[in-house]
């Protein structure tokens, strides 16, 4: 895959946990957080560590606290009192900002701004180039979509802009 040999599948986990006990969730998140959590769910499970991983383009204040399996991707910047959960996303050229709260299995995207004393529930997804307004309040699995600008709290289950399904 993209040049790089591929060393196992799901099926082959259980076998390569006895050897690496370390592991790293590499699946994005979109329309639903399940499979990056199902996966956690199934390495938690196998006692495996997960790791915090940091761009070394990225920063985070030390004074900003980063759950088990989180990554920060280039030119992200996480802040002074910044709260991140297990398993989350925070993409590149991603802010977020003092004081934020983010939950577990969250995907902040691309160039997103979580300003200050935000909020945002387990398994919620912001898009790339969206803002959201200080203080504001988003539920748990959410849909930010891109270049939204978010001005007041969020209900649980909440797309905004609602999605669109096929009939």
């Amino acid at each position: 895959m993209l040049g790089y040999p591929v060393l196992g599948t799901d099926a082959t986990l259980p076998v390569m946990l006895s050897e690496f006990p370390m592991a790293f969730i590499s699946i994005g998140q979109i329309e639903t957080p399940e499979p990056r959590l199902r996966i956690f769910s199934l390495l938690q499970q196998r006692g495996c560590e997960l790791p915090v991983i940091v761009s070394p383009l990225a920063y985070v204040s030390k004074h900003a606290r980063l759950g088990a399996g989180t990554i920060v991707m280039h030119g992200a910047v996480v802040n002074a009192g910044a709260v991140v959960g297990r398993n989350c996303i925070i993409n590149s050229q991603a802010l977020v900002e003092h004081d934020a709260a983010i939950a577990d299995h969250c995907h902040i995207a691309t160039a997103a701004v979580i300003n200050g004393g935000v909020h945002i529930g387990a398994g919620t997804f912001v898009g790339s180039n969206s803002t959201v307004r200080q203080c504001v309040k988003i539920g748990e699995h959410c849909l930010i979509g891109m270049a939204q600008g978010l001005l007041a709290d969020c209900e649980a289950g909440t797309s905004t802009p609602p999605l669109k399904r096929p009939t």
